[in-house]
């Protein structure tokens, strides 16, 4: 299943890397989570890796959406990492966030898995 501008790779034994293209539109999350869903879902999946490398910025309208994502997940046992978090975008996230978010952080895979089991 071909989900426009994400790439969902399986990167290990119920891990999988979800990087967000320039040509992601989050404006039709939902049918976007019943994508993700249900390819995590088929493979059994127990961990995504969301790399936000790409995204120098994130705003309340990003923010929505990885929020949304990580509740979504977790409703199907799956936990969210994001990983490689551009200062800028870390820093912007700190101005309007007010609560934990949904999803954990770190700096990489390995970092997470050190530190995050």
């Amino acid at each position: 299943m071909s989900i426009p501008g994400l790439h969902l790779t399986r990167i290990g034994n119920g891990d999988f890397l979800l990087e967000a293209t320039r040509s992601l539109n989050i404006c039709d999350q939902d049918r976007l989570l019943e994508g993700i869903v249900s390819r995590l879902q088929q493979a059994r999946a127990s961990r995504l890796y969301y790399d936000l490398s790409e995204q120098a910025l994130i705003d309340p309208v990003y923010y929505a959406w990885l929020d949304a994502l990580a509740r979504t997940i977790r409703a199907i046992n799956v936990k969210m990492v994001c990983i490689h978090m551009q200062p800028t975008a870390a820093f912007a996230l700190t101005q309007f966030l007010r609560e934990k978010p949904a999803f954990e952080t770190a700096l990489d895979i390995s970092g997470w898995q050190k530190t995050g089991q």
